[in-house]
């Protein structure tokens, strides 16, 4: 009798370990997959748009079998003026990967915003863990005649700072969290900020970066991740990007520990007493 006390007072204890350990494992990451179509519609959720000089174009977006909005070389045209998607992907689980150019052929500066976003589903909460990079290859068009000179000017765009901006729109739309990894100078070259010199002539290039930021922030539950790349191109130049803007939300250790802890003096108690019984 002894015996099979204790053997049912071992299974008791290892399953409620088992229970405790699984509880303590369990992250708020997302239950299942998101998915870039509107599960309310055929209308896609994830969308990006090209602005330039203020005239805006919707890109086309499709969506593969994992759910993911994808854009292959995409070009809006303008004039002189051209912007391109080479790569996109909108990942809902969530991440925004892309790689774009632009090229200004006039004599003024012209501005370019490149807009991504893609859906949360379901929502994202808590704890969550942000990073950002992104790269240029800038090439220098002087002299081409049209009021082109030597070097290119990447100036400030929508935002004053940094080329790479993005936040978390939250289930209700009015609540918009910048995910504080905004990210990557605006400058002249010549002389030129963490880039490598352009070499004497016509179609010069340097490249610059990559630049990365990470932050941890809390809040939600937010419904959409959205990435903006903006900037002011100098006449005659080109200009290209790659970069990306991915978040995951935190397993809170602590508290799984303490959890876990919890748990392991309840158990102790209740085998004291299971013991104590036989």
């Amino acid at each position: 009798m002894k015996a099979k006390t204790l053997r049912n007072g071992f299974v008791f204890c290892a399953v409620a370990l088992a229970l405790v350990c699984s509880i303590g494992a369990v992250t708020p990451a997302f239950a299942v997959p998101g998915d870039c179509r509107n599960p309310n519609s055929n209308s896609i959720a994830c969308r990006a748009t090209v602005t330039i000089n203020g005239v805006p174009f919707t890109v086309p977006i499709s969506v593969d079998a994992r759910g993911h909005g994808i854009v292959n070389n995409f070009q809006a045209n303008l004039g002189g003026i051209t912007a391109r998607i080479t790569n996109l992907e909108l990942d809902p689980d969530p991440a925004i990967i892309f790689s774009a150019n632009a090229s200004n052929l006039t004599p003024a500066p012209v501005l370019f915003t490149f807009a991504f976003a893609t859906t949360l589903a379901p929502p994202l909460s808590g704890n969550i863990q942000a990073n950002s990079s992104i790269g240029y290859t800038l090439t220098d068009g002087f002299p081409a005649g049209l009021g082109g000179a030597a070097g290119v000017t990447l100036s400030p765009g929508l935002d004053p700072n940094h080329v790479l901006t993005a936040q978390d729109i939250g289930v209700t739309p009015s609540l918009i969290v910048n995910k504080g990894v905004d990210v990557g100078p605006y400058f002249t070259d010549p002389p030129g900020v963490a880039c490598t010199a352009f070499t004497p002539g016509p179609a010069s290039t340097s490249n610059c970066g990559p630049y990365a930021a990470a932050n941890i922030f809390d809040g939600g539950p937010f419904a959409v991740m959205q990435a903006t790349l903006s900037f002011t191109l100098s006449p005659q130049d080109t200009a290209g990007f790659s970069g990306a803007v991915v978040q995951n939300v935190v397993a809170p250790e602590p508290a799984s520990l303490l959890l876990m802890g919890t748990g392991l003096l309840g158990l102790m108690g209740g085998w004291r007493r299971y013991s104590s019984r036989a």
